[in-house]
């Protein structure tokens, strides 16, 4: 290290060096600390593609997280495409805001990345024009804003048909919302108000002017072409701005507030605009979708059962931005480490997104470990064990692998986006597996505390189900899970059992009552436990650690019915 302020390694050393640490955690932890000495240093385009082809994306959020903060940036933000998809696949809302907050305050440009995957209009934007050719050498100011041309068409001096070849003479290639809306406000009294309407886009397109790809501009075009005169004069009239029609969230809430108040114009409109990016073909299903979560928000389980049961009835898919809003507004709020107070409205939520698989439909992975969680805390073991195995099996047949990745790419007006994994046929242990993602690390230590606790506690919850079960309820499912392709670390398990022994016969009593209570009811002795998890497990959970144990995958066919009463 004393020879590096005189000899410090070149980029391509420092990747070499990295790839020789890359295969050993000590080796990486020691690169990632001396790599704060070279500022120098860009690796970030090696290090964190590797990373996660390794399947370490833990690894790589942390790794990504001090490379920005070095000043070590990716060339694209295509590069951190693969950490961002595994903090949304596994629900890590903050770490994701956190991530994206870094590179933002690095100066890392979305551009690029974007332009990637939306489409661009052929007309450039005027106003962006300007804002380019204001940063000419010359310093030249060229175009017109979407404020002039508002203005100009507004002008009642001149006639329409005089603006809008003025505004082709002029060079114009596109008017934005706010001059749209004051041609289509000037045809307001003409009638039939959309063939007047019409008329004047194929003026401006015979004059090469575009009309752009807002959200109004879309709307009014599409309405005018399907002769909605009402519904267009209530959108040009009504007293929303133009920039406010591309906030997907707040329109929504129009809409809820609209539905509440029984506003069928404004709740049309607001409808209109929702639904103005989306293809025809898939117009019916955003409207339908869009009043189910109208429905959730206002918490009218009646209204979301008829519609759940109406969109099934016309094979319609649930989209994945209503099945995670269902978790949203059905769960009650549950403190970190308590037991939900109601879980009554978790039967119905897990039929709903069943039928959202079994419809072709996505289900963000891991909103299912919320309610196995929930289930867990409240004593309904066997509710959590049907559900585990139909998991484990829905997610492990090669037929239903496409449903495997989810992320709701965009809240915009555009259709909602699915981006799959780059290879759907993962391994059981890569981090992105559907059932890696469900049944992590945690939630199995949880199974198996589950098993101790109330099989021992007096508080027995659903009393019926959990007469016949023991404390090795825990690893025998665990065993079931494994056996069906779902990664089960023989280290974590035993890391839960020796915690649960230690509480059992340990020198000291635990903080918590329930483990108080299991303890001073507890008959058995350490031997017999030792033996019983062994045969049910089928390893030695307190001796040396074992070798990671690897199954074949084999085809589950999941189960049609799950019983919730």
């Amino acid at each position: 290290m004393r020879l590096h302020k005189h000899f410090p390694p070149s980029n391509q050393q420092l990747r070499k060096l990295f790839m020789l640490a890359l295969p050993d955690e000590k080796l990486r932890q020691l690169y990632l600390a001396m790599h704060k000495y070279f500022p120098q240093a860009r690796i970030y385009d090696i290090a964190i593609p590797e990373l996660c082809k390794q399947g370490l994306y833990a690894t790589a959020v942390t790794w990504h997280k001090k490379l920005i903060e070095r000043k070590d940036l990716p060339s694209s933000v295509r590069t951190t495409e693969l950490v961002m998809h595994y903090l949304a696949m596994t629900g890590a809302k903050t770490q994701l805001m956190e991530c994206t907050r870094l590179m933002v305050a690095a100066g890392v440009t979305f551009t690029p990345y974007k332009a990637q995957n939306i489409l661009i209009p052929t007309a450039i934007s005027r106003k962006l024009m300007n804002v380019s050719e204001d940063e000419n050498d010359d310093g030249s100011e060229n175009g017109y804003s979407d404020e002039f041309c508002a203005r100009l068409v507004a002008t009642r001096f001149f006639s329409i048909e005089n603006i809008i070849n003025t505004l082709g003479f002029l060079g114009v290639r596109e008017i934005g919302p706010l001059a749209l809306r004051e041609l289509a406000t000037r045809e307001l009294p003409h009638n039939p108000y959309c063939r007047a309407v019409q008329d004047r886009l194929d003026q401006l397109s015979k004059a090469s002017v575009s009309t752009g790809r807002s959200t109004f501009s879309i709307l009014v075009r599409r309405l005018a072409a399907e002769g909605q005169s009402h519904l267009l004069a209530n959108v040009v009239a009504c007293d929303l701005h133009t920039d406010t029609f591309e906030d997907y969230n707040l329109q929504e809430s129009l809409l809820t507030f609209y539905h509440e108040n029984s506003d069928t114009i404004a709740f049309n409109r607001t409808m209109a605009i929702l639904t103005a990016k989306v293809p025809e073909r898939d117009v019916l299903t955003r409207r339908w979708n869009l009043l189910l979560r109208s429905y959730l928000t206002r918490r009218e389980l009646q209204a979301v059962k008829n519609t759940v049961g109406k969109m099934q009835e016309l094979q319609l898919p649930i989209e994945p931005r209503s099945a995670t809003h269902m978790g949203q507004t059905l769960l009650s709020r549950r403190q970190t480490g308590r037991r939900p107070a109601d879980t009554e409205e978790l039967g119905l939520l897990v039929h709903i997104w069943q039928d959202v698989l079994r419809s072709g439909s996505q289900v963000p992975p891991y909103v299912w470990t919320e309610i196995l969680r929930r289930l867990g805390m409240s004593g309904r073991l066997v509710a959590l064990e049907r559900l585990a195995l139909w998991l484990a099996a829905w997610y492990s047949s090669p037929a239903n692998r496409t449903s495997m990745s989810c992320i709701l790419s965009r809240s915009a007006g555009d259709t909602e986006l699915l981006h799959p994994t780059t290879n759907i046929d993962l391994k059981p242990n890569n981090p992105l597996h559907p059932l890696h993602v469900i049944f992590a690390p945690a939630l199995q230590q949880a199974i198996v505390a589950w098993g101790f606790q109330h099989s021992h506690s007096a508080r027995q919850g659903r009393g019926r189900h959990l007469s016949r079960l023991d404390w090795t309820w825990g690893l025998s499912l665990l065993r079931k899970l494994r056996d069906r392709n779902v990664h089960v670390g023989q280290q974590n398990v035993s890391k839960a059992f020796r915690l649960r022994i230690l509480i059992l016969f340990g020198p000291s009593d635990s903080k918590r009552k329930i483990n108080r209570l299991i303890r001073q009811r507890n008959k058995d002795s350490l031997g017999l436990y030792i033996k019983k998890a062994k045969e049910v497990w089928g390893l030695d959970l307190l001796g040396r650690p074992q070798p990671k144990i690897c199954h074949e995958e084999r085809q589950m066919i999941p189960p049609s019915f799950m019983d919730f009463k």
